[in-house]
């Protein structure tokens, strides 16, 4: 008799069991018009079918198919792709994508795997062998997904650049607000006055003569079978847009004057905005205080419901409460935020460990880019075979064994797959160069975690604890502490490290060996 089964009842855990099929489904994405001439959609589902057919899988359904913006993953056919994966009655087992950025390139792109991942399903680059099913893998995986994030901001800093050096020439380039229109002449770009804008200049003047509440300008506009929401008419009456002056995040706090037709007057827009800071018509905006940037972001761990920041007007005091009726969750928020500050603390990177850990993580990306490279041997080699096709074909037609209208068609169908393979190299090629400048910036965002949100504004405040914990916190009245449901993976990951760190000896630590002891 096994006398170790009596004790059965008091084991903890539990076998998983991972399902691995054939099936699987197809995901092509571009994300604009202008892509589609590049990585076209064809190109991508032709290398999905090609590894269908080598991997003898088995395709159930195919995603995408058309060009769809970069910066949201609440994608249409994506969140259809979502939907199919929790309902069909097959058990499917991989998503397959041209390469990893197609699949994503957004910060929640860690998330999106491994929530997927719980459910039994991988996503597979085509073109960038990543085994996931160890932790290795996954980990490469990560890796590729955060750079390709990073490499969207590089490309999104310098387009904000290029913004700034237009703006700062008078030229506005973005989408004009209601009442203007964009005229082109001979290719020079002139922003002016439409229909419209008499209008939006008798809503300037009700406001300035009559003073009239936003929500009477509403219905006064409702007669004329003009129908504006109270949320726009806001807007118009607070955008110096109309008297000439630009505003825009790229130029970074300043304001400049514009080339554009102007509606009013700088001292009639000044006037406007007088009489909406009296506060006593329209609608108001409050700025947002930073004392209470938790709200709704940290839940009642009682009740699961966000819980509201208000300012108490008696004493000035900022609190969080729990909007349950009967919950008395009701905290000081300035106590609340120690506590969040302490739950942060413990995701710290010792800056001691600084160079410990940007060696650990070149070699990381070292051993990928090598992964990579071993894998665009074959890719090269259909270069080169195209390259010897053109000459062939410059040959024939020399000796005039081929007419000129072959030798234009055949020329241009293999110099266009010629284009598309050494594209495809430079695509799953590691941009080794940005290595170094992405490792200094989330190193320094992980060694400066609770300083830097202490000295944020209200925004900067959100914008951090999102993506230090992508699914909120929630706060135990009780026991007086806030809890994590989910941290950000690369977060994890370099704290974890930074402690492991902290236990060697300091011989240990200068052993030359540190970095593939660690890995192991």
């Amino acid at each position: 008799m096994d006398h170790n089964k009596l004790f059965k009842t008091f084991a903890r855990g539990k076998k998983h069991f991972k399902v691995i099929t054939d099936d699987c489904v197809i995901y092509t994405r571009v994300s604009g018009a202008k892509q589609m001439d590049g990585l076209s959609l064809e190109t991508q589902l032709k290398g999905s079918e090609e590894y269908v057919k080598r991997h003898k899988l088995i395709v159930r359904e195919r995603f995408g198919g058309t060009y769809e913006s970069a910066h949201t993953d609440e994608r249409k056919e994506f969140q259809r792709m979502i939907k199919y994966l929790k309902t069909t009655k097959y058990k499917i087992s991989k998503i397959l994508v041209y390469s990893l950025e197609r699949f994503s390139r957004s910060e929640n792109s860690i998330w999106l795997s491994t929530q997927l991942r719980k459910l039994g399903i991988e996503i597979v680059s085509v073109t960038q062998p990543i085994d996931t099913t160890n932790p290795s893998g996954i980990m490469q995986q990560k890796m590729l997904f955060i750079f390709g994030e990073f490499d969207n901001q590089l490309r999104r800093q310098k387009s904000m650049a290029g913004v700034k050096e237009r703006l700062l020439t008078g030229q506005w380039c973005a989408k004009p607000p209601v009442g203007y229109d964009i005229l082109k002449t001979n290719g020079e770009k002139k922003i002016i006055l439409n229909e419209q804008s008499k209008i939006i200049k008798k809503i300037f003047l009700w406001k300035l003569d009559e003073r009239l509440p936003n929500e009477q300008i509403r219905r006064r506009l409702v007669n004329l079978k003009v129908l504006y929401s109270l949320r726009r008419i806001d807007e118009i009456l607070t955008n110096p847009f109309y008297c000439g002056i630009m505003v825009h995040k790229a130029l970074e706090g300043e304001v400049l004057e514009g080339n554009h037709e102007k509606l009013i007057t700088r001292e009639m827009f000044l006037k406007v905005n007088g009489i909406l800071a009296e506060k006593k018509l329209g609608l108001q905006t409050h700025k947002e205080r930073p004392e209470i940037a938790l709200k709704r972001f940290v839940k009642c761990e009682a009740c699961n419901q966000p819980m509201r920041g208000y300012i108490a007007k008696n004493c000035d005091t900022p609190y969080y409460k729990c909007n349950t009726v009967g919950c008395k969750c009701n905290r000081n928020a300035n106590e609340v935020n120690e506590k969040f500050i302490g739950l942060v603390n413990g995701y710290h990177v010792n800056v001691k460990y600084d160079s410990l850990i940007r060696h650990q993580l070149k070699n990381t990306f070292t051993l990928m880019n090598k992964s990579v490279e071993a894998n665009l041997k074959a890719t090269k080699a259909k270069t080169d075979e195209m390259n010897r096709k053109i000459e062939r074909l410059e040959e024939r037609y020399i000796l005039e064994e081929i007419s000129s209208e072959l030798y234009g068609k055949y020329k241009q169908k293999f110099e266009a797959e010629k284009d598309e393979i050494e594209g495809q190299i430079k695509r799953n090629a590691i941009d080794m160069s940005k290595l170094d400048d992405y490792i200094d910036f989330t190193l320094n965002l992980s060694e400066n975690l609770s300083k830097m949100w202490a000295s944020s504004d209200y925004t900067q405040r959100q914008e951090l604890q999102k993506t230090f914990f992508p699914q909120g916190i929630t706060y135990n009245r009780k026991k007086d502490e806030c809890r994590s449901i989910e941290v950000n993976d690369f977060l994890k990951e370099t704290a974890e490290l930074s402690k492991v760190l902290a236990t060697f000896t300091p011989d240990k630590l200068n052993q030359s060996a540190l970095c593939s002891a660690i890995t192991h």
